[in-house]
């Protein structure tokens, strides 16, 4: 799983939410975002706010957004997760973070990398070259 404490999304492990660091991201470019946020007032318990949201927009100029509280302990942080974990499995489109991770590298290798267009910009530099030297 790495760094990720969810084998979905990256998401820190609970000693970030712990010292009261915020973090948002996003599983797909559009369908699934995210915010956890650590509540920490002076008097009562302290929690683990978590949002989501669709849409390409950022939390305040979006519309539908979902929030839970959960306790600021590892135990809330992993009934956060389950429930994150839970939301985004509705979608469609979900699938792991590594599946997404192979098909971005996929896609940028085909688009940036693919062996036709290496062998005719290899080619190109090679006629340039044979050009200069030969004049």
């Amino acid at each position: 799983m790495g760094s990720s404490a969810s084998k979905y999304f990256e998401i820190p492990k609970f000693f970030v939410f712990g010292e009261k660091g915020v973090f948002t991201g996003s599983a797909s470019e559009k369908d699934f975002n995210y915010k956890v946020v650590p509540n920490c007032p002076k008097e009562g318990d302290k929690s683990l706010r978590a949002y989501i949201w669709a849409g390409d927009k950022c939390i305040d100029k979006s519309e539908g957004v979902e929030m839970r509280e959960f306790p600021l302990s590892e135990e809330g942080h992993k009934q956060m997760l389950d429930w994150l974990e839970e939301e985004y499995l509705k979608r469609p489109d979900a699938k792991p973070l590594y599946a997404r991770q192979m098909e971005k590298s996929k896609e940028i290798r085909e688009k940036y990398f693919s062996i036709e267009d290496y062998m005719e910009r290899g080619l190109g530099i090679k006629q340039e070259n044979q050009e200069s030297t030969d004049k």
